[in-house]
């Protein structure tokens, strides 16, 4: 075990404080929000203690909720520092340990390079003792699993719609997933999860009294729920699970959509960008395509751009167009407009079929 400061390494030593003493550094309006949005009542002004015991008292009475509070990276990270003394220490780690002890989880000190105090880890006994076997079940680790699928469905829908009424998202979730679940037990997931979520808020609309889930890269929500509005003859676009999954992992960037390879390649090896740079300026054009720009103010970000000939020039348009034709947009609910444009034309084709029908005669009477 590492007696001196090691940036890379944390010692992990038993801790036999109470939970709710673990829990008070939390500010009490973090407690108090956790309270809400597991359904738990509470009346305000009281003290910071109350609102923790109550808290405390909710997750060890009723054990499934650290299942669907907490992250499955995050909970395998918790079964990890249980079963060592010692750990290599990664960057994400400590944003793991500031969330697990808002739960009295687990605590942590950051080492000193000056004083060569090492990192240290501190296991609360009494909740090692409270939810070990439970994580450990072959139960529990299935319905981690099964929360995870749902977070991945969640977040490629997201990025695919942009922004969704929360009960036609559940009807989404329900038809891609096969889970009948209830939709107060679907909004309560979501309500647990959101606050590690990058991509994506819930929004409620004061006056009809409806609530949303929003990408937060979309860039006018009042306008985009105008356009949805207007398009209600428009389905939202059925997306499989394969599919979802892949673009929740690569953070909204389908390398499949004609376009997108394409214009990393160029940027890359004919305009010299740096890999991240790169990566940056496709997923800023993507969101451009998808907030509804127009192909005019597509061609204006372009511009800033330096491309050394013309055959460069050509190459970056036509991939340019590619990625402007074939990416999911948010107001055509996750078609893109190549998709669109063939669903308008399929229905124009379908009304002129329904203009003229086939007049039924009495074949006797044509008889001389």
């Amino acid at each position: 075990m590492q007696d001196i400061y090691d940036a890379m390494k944390a010692r992990v030593l038993p801790d036999d404080r109470e939970a709710s003493t673990v829990m008070r550094a939390t500010p009490v309006e973090t407690v108090k929000s956790i309270l809400s949005r597991i359904g738990m009542d509470y009346v305000e002004g009281l003290p910071k203690d109350v609102y923790v015991s109550a808290l405390k008292e909710e997750l060890c009475s009723d054990r499934d909720w650290i299942l669907k509070m907490i992250p499955r990276n995050l909970l395998e990270f918790l079964l990890l520092i249980w079963d060592r003394d010692e750990v290599d220490v990664k960057p994400e780690y400590w944003d793991y340990l500031q969330y697990l002890q808002i739960f009295g989880l687990a605590a942590f000190k950051r080492g000193n390079p000056i004083t060569k105090e090492p990192n240290e880890i501190y296991i609360i006994q009494e909740m090692k003792d409270t939810f070990y076997f439970l994580l450990k079940s072959k139960k529990s680790r299935s319905q981690i699993e099964e929360y995870d699928e749902w977070e991945k469905v969640v977040c490629g829908m997201i990025y695919y719609y942009g922004m969704i009424d929360m009960t036609m998202l559940h009807e989404q979730f329900m038809r891609v997933t096969r889970c009948m679940v209830p939709y107060n037990e679907f909004v309560v997931f979501l309500k647990c999860r959101c606050s590690f979520w990058s991509f994506g808020v819930m929004l409620r609309d004061t006056r009809r009294g409806r609530e949303y889930f929003k990408y937060v890269n979309v860039e006018n929500a009042e306008l985009l729920l105008l356009c949805l509005r207007k398009q209600q003859e428009l389905s939202y676009k059925p997306l499989d699970k394969e599919n979802l999954f892949y673009i929740s992992e690569a953070a909204g960037i389908d390398n499949r959509w004609p376009g997108v390879s394409e214009l990393g390649n160029i940027f890359l090896d004919d305009i010299k960008m740096e890999y991240y740079q790169a990566t940056v300026m496709v997923k800023t054009l993507i969101l451009l395509v998808q907030n509804g720009c127009t192909w005019e103010e597509l061609k204006d970000k372009m511009a800033v751009i330096p491309m050394e000939s013309s055959e460069v020039r050509e190459k970056v348009y036509d991939a340019l167009e590619a990625l402007y034709q074939n990416t999911p947009v948010y107001e055509l609910k996750g078609y893109s407009r190549n998709e669109s444009e063939k669903i308008l034309r399929q229905k124009q084709l379908k009304k002129r079929r329904e203009m003229f029908t086939i007049i039924e005669g009495d074949k006797d009477k044509n008889k001389c």
